[in-house]
């Protein structure tokens, strides 16, 4: 490497003077660029302030109101089904306490045979001793057996007649007539199987109308009515 240049005896050292280049050309270098970068910053400005597209509107539409179930409808009042009357009871005690001056013999709450009733012999029952309430007659000719009771009443809409005997229970097709207060009667085979429970050990319960029951002995004479009746006296 050579040493540093040396100038004449007596004079400075020589220095080296470099070439400068144009400021000129490095202000507009600089300028362009200042000039590109503002505007991208411009479009990119212009790109952010556009406005976000706008949702359409969209009215709600009120639901229609579910249908209430049943089970959620508050239980409505059920008008009570009007009480049925009470229903009396007539039993051979009351019988006894009512009873009327003897005729002809009969006492209270007693059946009675006599020889000709209708067709045929039959068996009478009266409850107080004085008129007569409830029958049996025999028609020896027809084989069959009427059941009568007298001062019923009138039934009205009333149409379950029945006697029971113990487990034995006889619904009536029975007939009304307004005779003597109220007469109810049905008309059976003498063969009929309700009357094998007639054999004295337990009364009869007898309801013709809604509101009356009555409980009726099976005396010995109405026994023995129906075995005559049925060709077994």
């Amino acid at each position: 490497m050579e040493g540093p240049i040396r100038g004449p005896e007596g004079y400075p050292p020589p220095t080296l003077v470099r070439k400068r280049r144009g400021r000129g050309k490095g202000l507009l270098l600089l300028l362009g660029f200042i000039l590109l970068a503002a505007g991208a910053y411009l479009i990119a400005g212009l790109f952010q302030s556009q406005p976000a597209p706008v949702a359409p509107l969209t009215v709600e539409k009120p639901s229609p109101p579910s249908p209430v179930d049943d089970a959620d409808r508050p239980a409505e009042a059920v008008p009570e089904a009007p009480a049925a009357p009470p229903v009396l009871v007539d039993t051979p005690e009351t019988a006894e306490a009512a009873a009327q001056p003897a005729v002809d013999g009969r006492k209270a709450n007693q059946w009675y045979y006599v020889g000709r009733l209708g067709d045929g012999p039959g068996a009478i029952y009266s409850r107080t001793g004085g008129q007569w309430n409830y029958a049996f007659a025999c028609n020896r000719a027809a084989r069959t057996i009427e059941i009568i009771a007298t001062g019923t009443g009138d039934p009205g809409g009333f149409d379950q007649q029945a006697i029971a005997i113990g487990s034995t229970r006889l619904n009536m097709d029975a007939t009304y007539a307004r005779d003597g207060g109220g007469v109810i009667s049905t008309i059976l085979p003498a063969k009929h199987g309700f009357f094998d429970a007639f054999d004295g050990r337990a009364p009869m319960e007898i309801q013709l109308v809604a509101n009356r029951k009555a409980i009726v002995p099976v005396g010995p004479e109405l026994v023995r009515l129906i075995r005559t009746c049925r060709g077994r006296g």
